[in-house]
């Protein structure tokens, strides 16, 4: 699937949908991305929280690119969060073949965006350095397709949806402070596909801590 305008337009209006939920129950401020970012990249982030899909509207907006998400494809199935990640041109990860489904549509001239982690990481495993460990998937995917990475982190997902609750945090009137903040890598170069993951979530682990400076937010 060849991304054309209309996908584009059809996918940012998505993201300015979802942005405008997300405000009501967030501040969410989003740093600008490197001027060095042009065309099709792997977008690296930490996964702290469900919020993370919620805050995926203003980032991707404030962003403007045509970047797909890959989500694990039993979310597809939930009948609130399905539509939406349908609705997101989400791509469903069901087993390794992913990484050969990313890579197509890098090829196609979209941007992917993936967390490492694989999964909403508990409290316990981000806390001592801020992430957790990272899958090898994004770093095969990163020496395969030589497309430039962009890693981002970002603080107070974990309070706006706290793992394990069923609801996020809703109170308009006051609301979820959230900064992410972002780095461009460039194209990775590494021995291996281990090396290469790790090197993603170095810069991963600065952009965390950055944002937890903006925020405030102590872990």
């Amino acid at each position: 699937m060849r991304v054309n305008n209309k996908d584009e337009n059809d996918l940012l209006k998505a993201f300015r949908n979802l942005s405008s939920l997300t405000s009501v129950l967030a501040k969410v401020t989003v740093e600008d991305l490197p001027k060095e970012v042009k065309g099709p990249a792997i977008y690296a982030a930490n996964h702290r929280s469900l919020a993370d899909l919620l805050i995926a509207g203003p980032t991707f907006l404030h962003w403007g690119r045509p970047i797909r998400a890959l989500v694990a494809a039993s979310y597809f199935k939930h009948p609130v969060i399905g539509p939406l990640l349908k609705t997101l041109k989400c791509i469903p990860v069901k087993g390794l073949d992913v990484i050969d489904e990313a890579a197509e549509a890098l090829n196609d001239g979209w941007s992917i965006a993936i967390m490492p982690e694989g999964r909403v990481v508990p409290e316990e495993e981000w806390k001592p350095e801020g992430v957790g460990k990272g899958h090898i998937g994004i770093g095969k995917l990163a020496l395969e397709t030589s497309c430039p990475v962009v890693v981002s982190g970002a603080s107070g997902s974990e309070l706006l949806w706290p793992r394990g609750n069923n609801l996020p945090y809703i109170k308009p009137w006051k609301k979820q402070t959230v900064f992410l903040c972002c780095e461009h890598l460039g194209v990775i170069t590494a021995e291996n596909y281990r090396d290469s993951t790790d090197q993603i979530m170095d810069g991963v682990k600065r952009c965390v801590i950055r944002a937890e400076e903006a925020t405030g937010i102590r872990r």
